[in-house]
């Protein structure tokens, strides 16, 4: 692995010595101090002090986890950075570009009894076994530019460790559930804020994130390729809201938002035929998906 890391070091620093250098240089170079440390989020320039469930705590000024860092560049556009907390956000070329410690700001059945953050399960849900929220390090990369993806669409189910980052820079996953089970008896293992974490810890929402949204036209995020995705209801630009009907299989319509003021496809979270259950995403991406680790 080391002679690997050298090697990758090696070829970027010979790429940013042809060039001036930018903000994406300085990503680059970054990144190449990932590579040697084997972990992009254990780094306050990315994403902060790593959460400890047991010590973790709410800061009032960021609405964060304490020690996360919450930062939007001042290059990404106004629906983004006035609106996105809790991760880092910056823009990488033609490409958003968000990094996550995927540490929910709510409080979660899922932190652990011993945690300052624990609250109990609503009434009749159950638990998810014995999973238990933990800190992740989740790195997007998004298309800056959506568009539709001509031809055949690309699978929500196809593998993706998520499938788009919430407001509250957090995984939204697809409308199906862990092998074995369906998404709509699973959601009987969601704490009150609707979301639950997988076998490694991975906190993620299918359904719309209770402090985010609540059946109403409030942004909820943005999916893997590039196009938003809003709650139940539509409101447009002009400040006409409704609960859409004009829904494709996978959520979607063109339509004015309150962030955008020409039409642009985005998402909403409704009836999934799939998962028999409400999602905030149907089996396909409308658009072209980018990428995502962890």
């Amino acid at each position: 692995m080391l002679a690997a890391s050298t090697s990758i070091v090696l070829l970027v620093l010979s790429l940013t010595n042809c060039k001036t250098k930018s903000d994406s240089d300085d990503e680059n170079l970054l990144l190449l101090a990932a590579v040697a440390s084997q972990r992009v989020c254990a780094n306050s320039s990315f994403t902060g002090t790593t959460v400890v469930n047991s010590t973790a705590t709410l800061d009032t000024n960021t609405d964060c986890i304490t020690g996360m860092t919450s930062s939007m560049s001042s290059d990404l556009p106004a629906w983004i950075r006035n609106n996105f907390k809790c991760a880092v956000g910056s823009v990488s070329g033609s490409n958003y570009v968000f990094r996550s410690q995927n540490i929910p700001n709510n409080k979660s059945y899922y932190f652990g009894s011993s945690s300052p953050m624990y609250e109990a399960l609503g009434s009749g849900q159950k638990s998810a076994g014995n999973n238990q929220i933990s800190s992740q390090c989740l790195v997007y990369s998004i298309p800056s530019s959506p568009a539709e993806k001509s031809g055949s669409k690309t699978g929500t189910q196809s593998g993706y460790v998520s499938v788009g980052i919430t407001v509250n820079g957090l995984a939204i996953f697809n409308n199906a559930a862990a092998p074995g089970d369906t998404l709509a008896s699973e959601v009987q293992t969601f704490d009150q804020y609707n979301g639950h974490p997988q076998s490694s810890g991975v906190y993620h929402h299918h359904s719309q994130p209770l402090n985010v949204s609540n059946n109403n036209a409030n942004l909820i995020g943005i999916l893997l390729d590039g196009f938003p995705v809003y709650g139940r209801d539509c409101r447009t630009f002009a400040g006409v809201t409704s609960t859409p009907g004009d829904l494709d299989s996978n959520h979607g319509h063109t339509t004015t938002t309150t962030h955008f003021s020409s039409a642009i496809y985005h998402y909403h979270y409704t009836n999934d035929t799939t998962a028999g259950t409400n999602t905030l995403i149907g089996s396909y991406f409308h658009g072209t998906p980018g990428t995502v680790s962890n």
